[in-house]
């Protein structure tokens, strides 16, 4: 089996101290390829020289929206768009939740930016108490791919996020006592456009709630999605490898042919 998480940030200190130990473990678990994805551009900064460094590691390019009101330079940003190591756009997104997050119209008008970028690549979208203003945001910007990281929506979002072709994927949220109703959408989630993430350091599944997360536990995911769906944990990894690479069509070369 390989498995690969999606959506990990590899630059934070609880990781980034160890990391070649986290990766190590991650790797004894089947795990081998990893999305580093940066909020920031000074996390951009350090994910490209992890990507650069290590193997199966690769990186995004993007502004988190709790970041949405930090000073950055679009061009900057864009600029690496082209670098090898980057794969994708993100995360990106809208988060509505946090009463001193950045205002919602500095928010929109950063995901527009990002979505303003001239490139074929894939996007990450970071959405939390947003529906529908992020799908109307999305709505203005053609032929754009992506996934919606760590689901937590309601099925009728899930509904219109697959309608308008974007992937879905699941965190270690999936395995808490009470996402009876995530786990629901899961099962709904069509095969093709299903993918399974750490977001660590954050969201440890069970039994590690509370905990820092790190890659390797991305197999716990995978083990609940797997009973979740009824089917083997081999056929999840084998799902979710595959659609990762047919997302993010730079990595699969970058990683892949390594």
């Amino acid at each position: 089996m390989k498995f690969v998480d999606s959506h990990c940030h590899l630059f934070f200190d609880e990781i980034f101290q160890d990391l070649d130990g986290k990766l190590r473990l991650a790797n004894l678990a089947d795990v081998r390829y990893f999305l580093s994805v940066s909020t920031d551009s000074g996390t951009l900064e350090k994910n490209l020289m992890i990507s650069e460094e290590r193997g199966g590691v690769c990186c995004s390019v993007g502004i988190h929206p709790l970041h949405s009101d930090e000073d950055y330079s679009l061009c900057h940003l864009g600029g690496f768009l082209t670098h090898d190591r980057v794969v994708a756009i993100g995360e990106v997104g809208l988060d509505y939740h946090y009463d001193d997050a950045p205002s919602r119209e500095k928010q929109l008008s950063t995901l527009e930016e990002m979505l303003s970028f001239p490139s074929d690549l894939p996007y990450i979208f970071h959405a939390r108490e947003c529906f529908p203003d992020i799908l109307d945001v999305i709505s203005n910007f053609d032929n754009k791919s992506g996934v919606f990281h760590c689901y937590t929506g309601t099925i009728e979002d899930a509904r219109k996020i697959l309608d308008r072709g974007f992937y879905i994927s699941f965190s270690g949220v999936i395995t808490f006592n009470k996402s009876n109703d995530l786990r629901e959408i899961a099962k709904f989630v069509p095969s093709d456009r299903l993918l399974i993430e750490t977001d660590c350091p954050y969201l440890a599944p069970v039994p590690y709630r509370g905990k820092t997360n790190e890659p390797a536990y991305v197999t716990l995911v995978a083990e609940c999605l797997a009973t979740t769906r009824g089917v083997s944990v081999e056929e999840i990894a084998d799902t979710t490898t595959n659609n990762f690479f047919n997302l993010f069509q730079k990595a699969k070369f970058l990683l892949e042919t390594k």
